[in-house]
Order: structure tokens, then sequence, then C-alpha cells
């Protein structure tokens, strides 16, 4: 049976919850950037060159693998890169789930429930996430995996979800590497000589893969050509 700590822990974010979903309706700023996620123009993005493109880089901690069999994000990060340098900008921050995270995970990311009773829950960052995120392309390793927990919270809470195009740097490492199939962080990492520090952290993997993407998108785009040709290169196809 569950704890009754965990219940009202449930409870207690659902009601936090009900109440982010209320504020879309009266607060013009989570309305405007509503609209801003719908007016995004991908095809734009990705006519600029890749040295004057804005990418943010993307890593998820979670509770398990099923965005939408209940599993909820536990840390978050992202990192800004203009073309392939560093900005310096980075978010990060502890999730509360509101669910017991599984022991586990916990031995993957080393998160416990006690690590996040007192963090903010999603709803109550989305907006900050979605700001930063604004207008770019995103990279990840195994990008798909975190795009599909922030949907289901932006679906939710902003009726609309992210039409970002996406570079993952699985799919550059199988490119340049000629690996079929499945590639590891630690895989694609060692192959361009990437350090593997605080490995399963969202802002240590966030960095981690920053720089994967750093050394292998030249390899697989010359930085003057449109960022197009970065996205349909990762999948074997040829550039424009």
């Amino acid at each position: 049976m569950e704890r009754l700590s965990e219940m009202m822990a449930r409870v207690h974010a659902g009601f936090r919850r009900r109440l982010a979903r209320g504020a879309l309706l009266s607060d013009p700023h989570m309305q405007a950037l509503h609209d801003r996620l719908l007016a995004l123009a991908p095809r734009e993005l990705v006519r600029r060159p890749i040295a004057e493109t804005r990418f943010v880089v993307i890593d998820t901690e979670t509770t398990g693998l099923h965005a939408y069999g209940g599993d909820e994000i536990v840390s978050i990060a992202l990192l800004e890169l203009q073309g392939l340098t560093p900005t310096g900008r980075e978010f990060a921050s502890l999730v509360n789930p509101g669910r017991p995270i599984p022991t586990a995970s916990t031995r993957i990311h080393g998160i416990t429930d006690a690590d996040v009773a007192a963090a903010p829950v999603i709803e109550e960052l989305y907006l900050d996430i979605a700001a930063f995120i604004g207008e770019s392309v995103l990279v990840g390793h195994h990008l798909a995996f975190d795009i599909r927990f922030l949907n289901k919270t932006l679906q939710r809470e902003l009726l609309c979800h992210l039409r970002h195009p996406g570079v993952d740097t699985m799919n550059l490492h199988l490119a340049v590497s000629g690996r079929m199939g499945h590639s590891s962080l630690e895989q694609a990492a060692a192959f361009v000589g990437v350090p593997l520090k605080d490995r399963h952290s969202a802002l240590g993997d966030v960095r981690i893969t920053a720089e994967m993407f750093r050394r292998l998108a030249p390899r697989v785009a010359r930085p003057s050509r449109p960022t197009q040709e970065l996205l349909l290169r990762q999948h074997g196809l040829p550039g424009i």
C-alpha cells in the first residue's frame, strides 16, 4: 500500500499543477510564450549557416524510461551554443516528480526522493525552460527521449509542443564512425575524446553532449553550410 507521505506528496503536486494550468488563462507572459512557440518557423531556422545558428543542448534525468507511462523528470539542464561556440549560458534544476523515484533509477543518476523533496515541480519551471529554448535548434544524445518528457508537460500546460528542429549526437556519431544501430553517450564521447565528467547528472551530461556536438558537427557539415545540411546528413541523407 502506498505510504501516506507518498500519497500526500502526489496530492500536493497535483494541486500545484492545477494552479499552474489555471495561470495560463490569466498570465499574459505565459500566453505570449504559448503564441511564440506556435509561431516558430523551423524552415527559417535551418536555412541559417551552422556558424550563425543558435543551438540549445538538452539533457534530463527521469524516474524511468516511459514519459507517457507515468515517469517524470527529476533533473533538467540546458546549455546554449552560438554556432559551435558555448555562450556560457546554462540552466539547471532538480525537479520534484510528484512520485517516488525507483531505486533502480537512483542507482543510475544518484537522485533520491530526499534530494527533490523541496525542488520545484516541472510546471513551475516550464516557463523558464521554454523561454531558454526560445528560437533554437535542439541538440541532445537520444534527443527524442528528452523531447517526449518536455512535450508531455508543454502539451498539458501550454496546449502546444516543441516544433524545433533537432540534432542527435548519437546520429552524428553513427554518421562519422560508420557504426550501425545504437550508440551510447560513452561510446560517442570516447570516439571524439570527450572526458566523461559528472556522467549521469543532467548538467554533466549536457556539457559532455555539447562538447561532442562541437567536435562531431564539423565532420558532418562545414560550419558555413546551412544547418539543414547537418540535419540531413545526421541521417545519412545527402546534403543540399
